[in-house]
């Protein structure tokens, strides 16, 4: 009976040690250097990897401290070039069902995009 329990103790030490991956919220991406007001605590896009010839759909999720306006945009930058500019609001805050200013926290999901057969994903991106 105790070689039984010691056994079962053994076991139970092992299983409880294994390390439980965690989920990272952003999808990979880190957050920019500097200190700003407003903070994303999730992104991510489907399909991940991206797959040329499909739609795909981003998810961004956060707290705002300062109340995100209609005039704000969003930006996606590729190598310290922006390569996408449009409306934070008409693009993520509308097509989830909600309007601007955007006060607190937030989680929207926008509009599907297609993706041309043709392009080349790459992963060193900046959103600001």
């Amino acid at each position: 009976m105790n070689i039984l329990f010691i056994v079962f103790l053994i076991l139970v030490t092992f299983v409880s040690s294994t390390p439980i991956r965690r989920q990272d919220a952003l999808s990979g991406f880190k957050p920019c250097q500097g200190d700003f007001p407003n903070e994303i605590t999730s992104f991510s896009f489907t399909p991940n990897p991206l797959v040329g010839g499909q739609e795909f759909t981003v998810r961004i999720g956060g707290k705002a401290t300062v109340t995100i306006e209609s005039s704000t945009l969003y930006r996606i930058t590729v190598n310290k070039e922006v390569i996408y500019e449009t409306s934070f609001c008409k693009e993520f805050v509308i097509p989830s069902g909600f309007t601007c200013p955007v006060n607190d926290n937030f989680d929207f999901t926008a509009k599907p995009h297609p993706i041309s057969k043709d392009t080349l994903a790459e992963y060193d991106v900046k959103i600001t």
